[in-house]
């Protein structure tokens, strides 16, 4: 009877400890948008190179114009107009169509190149221009630019209006959800950042026209490494075989 009692209160001991420890873990979370904003910014300026999966839609009124894709991303070092170097292995639907192709965009902050599955074709130029559409495409969607870009949160944490809305997982990832209005008309952002390294994991993009017309965007992304190893330079373009290298632009 007495080691019946005596279990029976360890079990309740337990219960009250796991209790105490989860209470303790909530109270530690942080509370002010803001200042998980400016954790973000300085996380992103220790960043030196990242690579990720990544998944990019459009909703509403955007969905007809930016399609949708997926894909595997490497970035690496700061450039002027973001990473100075990146390699895009990703899957493109086009909008309004089931037509999906393989594409892989690259540059090694020299010369600039895509691959195209379909067409079995190589496009390399020093001029950004010659990734074409489908170049321009998955790099718009599928780049979380915040990671190597100088200011990532500025305009997050000087913007009209930033609210914490809660928790929510993306991936495997505790994040917190925290909602900026930027103040110019119509456009909002809710960043997802991780609780455990506070890098972004994902961001819901809405724009109202002054019609009332919605439209938006999503990146969600997973499998975040941080200055990974690279086995092998990925950011020079090696030409398949049975594929046709031409310096002409992609369509």
């Amino acid at each position: 009877m007495k080691q019946t009692t005596r279990a029976i209160l360890m079990l309740g001991l337990c219960g009250t400890v796991a209790a105490a420890q989860d209470a303790a873990k909530k109270s530690a979370d942080l509370t002010d948008p803001v200042e998980i904003l400016k954790r973000a910014d300085a996380a992103c300026k220790a960043v030196n190179s990242v690579q990720y999966a990544a998944s990019f839609e459009g909703s509403g009124t955007q969905e007809r114009f930016v399609g949708k894709s997926s894909g595997t991303v490497t970035l690496k070092g700061r450039g002027a107009g973001g990473a100075a170097q990146y390699r895009y292995e990703a899957k493109l639907e086009k909008p309004g169509s089931n037509d999906v192709n393989d594409v892989t965009v690259g540059s090694d902050g020299k010369t600039h190149f895509l691959i195209d599955a379909k067409a079995k074709k190589a496009y390399e130029d020093i001029n950004p221009a010659v990734v074409g559409t489908a170049g321009r495409a998955v790099l718009r969607g599928l780049t979380m630019a915040e990671y190597l870009h100088p200011e990532p949160f500025s305009d997050e944490i000087n913007g009209k209006k930033q609210e914490l809305k809660g928790t929510t997982k993306v991936g495997d990832e505790d994040c917190y959800e925290v909602n900026v209005e930027y103040g110019q008309a119509g456009m909002e952002a809710t960043w997802f950042f991780s609780k455990k390294d506070f890098l972004p994991r994902r961001v819901d993009r809405r724009v109202q026209a002054p019609t009332g017309v919605k439209g938006g965007t999503q990146l969600i992304v997973t499998k975040l490494t941080v200055d990974p190893k690279l086995d092998k330079d990925p950011f020079k373009l090696v030409v398949p075989e049975g594929f046709t290298k031409t310096d002409g632009f992609a369509p």
